[in-house]
């Protein structure tokens, strides 16, 4: 990491604008591109209890999220925590790139590799939404998506519904989990057993 002194003028910009986890702008970068016809607010589920696996666990599901994002060609912004942001020109158009996202981020296995060789794996990680006319409308309409969401008992606060887990030891366990050293994301039909 370099010190601020040794960058240049464009290097501290890039620094200010984007999100160090995912790499997508942030949300200062979001407030500057000024007013949008379409806002959504977006956040992980469960990530809280995927944290307990590590936070390099939710780091690797923020960036495999980031991902399934660009991925739908939505203009996306990491705002903090598992929160996002995206600009739209139509809401019709930003829910559909959403749910391509939802869809994309579902069937992806992100591979975590720790120090020793062994691996964690996460399928079916999942976020929800909300959209408005503005930022204010979307975290509105998120709240709304999240409810009707637990209603259905597809999510709870602080639980993994719907997410699979898996580990694969390559020597035995110790007390601590080794440090996570590399994460790939890969269709989940690739996944192993």
């Amino acid at each position: 990491r370099r010190q601020v002194a040794e960058m240049s003028p464009e290097e501290m910009r890039r620094e200010l604008l984007t999100s160090e986890v995912t790499g997508l702008p942030n949300r200062r970068a979001f407030d500057e591109a000024g007013a949008t016809f379409a806002a959504a607010m977006t956040d992980v589920d469960g990530l809280k209890a995927l944290n307990k696996y590590g936070y390099e666990v939710g780091n690797a599901v923020l960036k495999a999220k980031a991902d399934a994002l660009r991925e739908a060609d939505l203009e996306a912004y990491h705002d903090k925590g598992d929160e996002f942001l995206c600009r739209g020109n139509q809401l019709k158009e930003l829910v559909a790139k959403l749910e391509r996202a939802r869809a994309i981020l579902r069937e992806r296995t992100i591979v975590l590799e720790r120090a020793d060789g062994s691996t964690l794996s996460v399928t079916g990680a999942d976020f929800s939404y909300g959209v408005g006319t503005d930022i204010d409308g979307a975290e509105s309409d998120l709240r709304s998506h999240k409810a009707e969401r637990e209603g259905r008992g597809e999510i709870a606060r602080g639980e993994l519904r719907g997410i699979i887990i898996k580990t694969e030891t390559a020597t035995p366990r110790t007390e601590h989990s080794p440090a996570i050293t590399s994460a790939t994301f890969r269709p989940a039909t690739a996944a192993t057993n």
